[in-house]
């Protein structure tokens, strides 16, 4: 009798243990179905992370607003500054158009990206382009809910609860996939830094007048 209530003991705490394994896999291990991903890049991975990629796939990743001709990666846009930005990105080719993709940086530690934003140009603006765009985004997404983004149209997808793809149809359309929960938290702590800044700004000069 006394194995048995041993056994069974035993059985309960296998049972915990295998359960407590599972959620530390679940919040350690960075789920595929759980972010919004394009191309090789998925949201919620950190800016290191987004560096050893493009290190791996020779991308020229640099900080947003940094001008240069490299074709494949260089470490020398890796700086001081480049660690504190939060944008960071690298100029491409899309369905035979020229394209900006922009990773947008959560500004909290580990620096992990909330937001992939793609900037299209060229031969873009042209109708046959979004109309082109639009339905290879519904026929893997399926059909989009329509609204409006400053008086422009957009279309909106929601393949989980806090995954979003957004096309804005402005001159040039505009392609974004977020993690809408990291997306809100990142602006609202980079509300706070803003405010602080012009805060001391404020203490600073106070003297002046």
């Amino acid at each position: 009798m006394k194995r048995i209530l041993l056994q069974n003991k035993f059985l309960r705490l296998e049972g915990k243990l295998v359960k407590q394994l599972i959620m530390l896999l679940i919040l350690f291990i960075p789920g595929t179905a759980l972010s919004a991903q394009f191309d090789i890049w998925e949201t919620g991975i950190s800016l290191s992370q987004i560096v050893e990629t493009a290190r791996q796939h020779n991308i020229p990743l640099r900080q947003e607003g940094i001008i240069a001709q490299d074709n494949g990666f260089n470490q020398r846009f890796i700086n001081d500054r480049f660690w504190k930005a939060d944008r960071v990105g690298y100029t491409t080719t899309l369905m035979g158009v020229g394209a900006k993709v922009i990773l947008k940086i959560h500004p909290d530690w580990p620096r992990r990206m909330y937001e992939i934003e793609i900037r299209f140009v060229g031969e873009s603006s042209s109708q046959e382009f979004k109309t082109e765009l639009l339905n290879m985004l519904t026929e893997k997404h399926g059909k989009p809910d329509k609204t409006l983004i400053n008086f422009h149209r957009a279309y909106r997808w929601e393949p989980s609860e806090s995954d979003q793809i957004l096309l804005t149809m402005y001159s040039y359309p505009i392609l974004s996939y977020s993690d809408v929960k990291l997306k809100k938290h990142a602006l609202k702590q980079m509300g706070y830094k803003i405010q602080n800044q012009k805060h001391g700004y404020t203490k600073k000069d106070s003297s002046k007048f």
